[in-house]
């Protein structure tokens, strides 16, 4: 038997994003639940993602709020209304290596995981695989680290 019972969207950040932008209710119509998403920072994040609230979000962040409905208003009134805006979030296109090839690495020129990784985003494959090599990885194992 299914359930036909209707499941609640839960609400986010992003739909404090969309009341900011468009909607700008009241902050005493979001329920006590609603209010425990609000994040400043991710507000924050978010719209400094879109080109047309840099200056503002950065005026914002000058006046240290803390209160997220202080913050929730300042932004309100600051940013205009408007239907529609698609803001973009930008994600990071660094890529992490796997946890056992960063260890190969600092272990064969001894320094930190964290200078490890740092060797390794500024090198290509070949260096790599030469690397993993040298410390003694057989082929099996190299090509299963390195794909």
């Amino acid at each position: 038997m299914k359930n036909t019972t209707k499941q609640s969207k839960q609400f986010s950040v992003f739909d404090f994003i969309k009341a900011i932008i468009d909607t700008k209710p009241d902050w005493k119509s979001f329920t006590p639940e609603q209010r425990k998403v609000f994040n400043g920072f991710m507000i924050n994040k978010i719209l400094s993602m879109n080109p047309k609230y840099i200056d503002i979000v950065n005026y914002v962040q000058g006046l240290d709020i803390k209160d997220g409905q202080r913050l929730y208003e300042v932004y309100c009134f600051m940013i205009p209304q408007s239907k529609n805006t698609y803001s973009s979030y930008i994600r990071s296109n660094v890529k992490k290596s796997k946890p056992e090839i960063v260890s190969h690495v600092a272990q064969y020129f001894e320094c930190s995981l964290k200078e490890a990784e740092e060797y390794i985003s500024l090198t290509d494959d070949k260096w790599l695989e030469n690397i993993l090599v040298a410390k003694g990885i057989d082929e099996k194992e190299l090509k299963q680290l390195i794909k």
